[in-house]
């Protein structure tokens, strides 16, 4: 991506990706059983998918700067403990909707804190949060809730809000916002140029340090929201469990979109379609009646041979860049 225009090949990638959605719809629609409605499922496709593409804003947003997160889920996990103490201790929704936000957003500002001062590779950084911020979670559910058992009940519906009522229109009203930024903000075309190289940014009088640090403070709003919407979804939260895994579905939702895992290309656009070819690749293989084991053997392979295949090309292309 150019200056905040798709070359060719991301414009191929996204045709083929609303292509494949759309051929997946259809197969769906033909493996749905009598008397199953095509509508609900369609209707639920925006709430079930929205914390993955939520969280895939999050880690396009990052890798448009050459770095990753893999502490995403560890990350939900904590906001998702803070979300419970405060509902076990009778707090209102509003707050216990903010402490899940605000913990998303301050962890992920930490981490981008941790990686332009210390100067470490983002993957060590985060690869060290994984484990750190899932022991954090159960850390605080253990000292918030006397006798925590290992998992946080939230059975009154008010709590529940933005998860099972307002999914939808959180995801839509941030997926505007995020395209809308992306086609005519000057932010997000700086990431992508601190991704392609961040000597030509401090040459040209841009600051990369403060450019990645915006990177991982907008990631932390989306992620703000993938956790809200994925913590009031459950009526049972457990920190060590939660989403565990997720971080692969997210990477491969990005990569599939066309975003360069080593920065500096790609797109918010290709990262939605790309979680919801994933999603109604799961959705097939359910109507097909396939097995649960068989469809994460099959989501798995189709994600580590799009994320191999995008690090051969991107890895070649480099190489020809260099001979040219």
């Amino acid at each position: 991506m150019i200056h905040g225009r798709l070359d060719y090949r991301h414009r191929r990638r996204i045709y083929f990706l609303l292509a494949g959605n759309l051929l997946l719809l259809g197969l769906i629609r033909v493996l749905l059983k009598e008397g199953s409605s095509f509508a609900e499922v369609l209707r639920r496709a925006g709430p079930d998918v929205a914390p993955v593409i939520l969280a895939g804003l999050a880690m396009t947003s990052v890798i448009f700067v050459g770095a990753i997160d893999l502490s995403v889920a560890s990350i939900i996990a904590v906001a998702g403990s803070a979300f419970g103490v405060l509902v076990h201790h009778d707090q209102p929704p509003w707050i216990c909707y903010f402490a899940c936000l605000a913990a998303a957003w301050v962890l992920s500002m930490w981490n981008g804190y941790l990686i332009r001062t210390l100067k470490i590779p983002a993957i060590i950084v985060t690869l060290a949060g994984l484990p750190f911020y899932r022991g954090l979670a159960l850390i605080v559910a253990d000292l918030g809730i006397p006798d925590f058992g290992g998992n946080i009940s939230v059975y009154d519906a008010a709590y529940h809000q933005p998860g099972k009522f307002y999914a939808g229109w959180i995801l839509l009203a941030t997926i505007i916002a995020a395209l809308i930024w992306e086609a005519f903000g000057r932010t997000p075309r700086q990431w992508l140029a601190r991704g392609n190289s961040e000597e030509a940014c401090r040459l040209l009088g841009m600051k990369p340090e403060r450019i990645l640090q915006s990177a991982f403070c907008a990631a932390g709003i989306f992620l703000g929201f993938a956790a809200l919407i994925a913590v009031t979804r459950l009526q049972a939260i457990e920190p060590g469990r939660m989403l565990v895994g997720f971080e692969l579905h997210i990477v491969g939702a990005v990569v599939l979109g066309g975003t360069n895992i080593f920065g500096g290309e790609g797109s918010f656009g290709g990262t939605i379609l790309g979680a919801f070819f994933l999603y109604f690749i799961s959705q097939a293989l359910t109507y097909a009646g396939a097995s649960a084991y068989f469809q994460e053997a099959i989501t798995g392979a189709v994600i580590l041979a799009v994320i191999g295949l995008d690090c051969a090309i991107h890895r070649r292309q480099k190489q020809l860049d260099e001979l040219a």
